[in-house]
C-alpha cells in the first residue's frame, strides 16, 4: 500500500469516526477526498483497475458513471 492510499484510508476513517457513519456516501468520499487537497485540473482519463496483482485493466470513466 503506497503512502497516498493509507493517508486517504486514514481519512476516511477519520471522517467515519467523527460523523458516526460506517458507510459514507460517495458524495462524502468526495468531500474527503477534496479535504486531502485533491482537485480536478485534468481531462478525464482511463481508469486502471487491478484485477490481479500483476494485470490491469483499463475502464473509461464513462463506463463507471453509467
Amino acid at each position: 500500500m503506497s503512502d497516498e492510499q493509507f493517508e486517504f484510508l486514514l481519512a476516511i476513517d477519520e471522517y467515519k469516526r467523527s460523523n458516526s457513519r460506517p458507510f459514507p456516501t460517495w458524495t462524502e468520499v468526495l468531500d474527503v477526498i477534496k479535504a486531502l487537497g485533491y482537485r480536478k485540473v485534468a481531462e478525464p482519463q482511463p481508469l486502471d483497475r487491478l484485477t490481479s496483482e500483476d494485470e490491469q485493466v483499463k475502464v473509461p470513466l464513462e463506463t463507471c458513471l453509467d
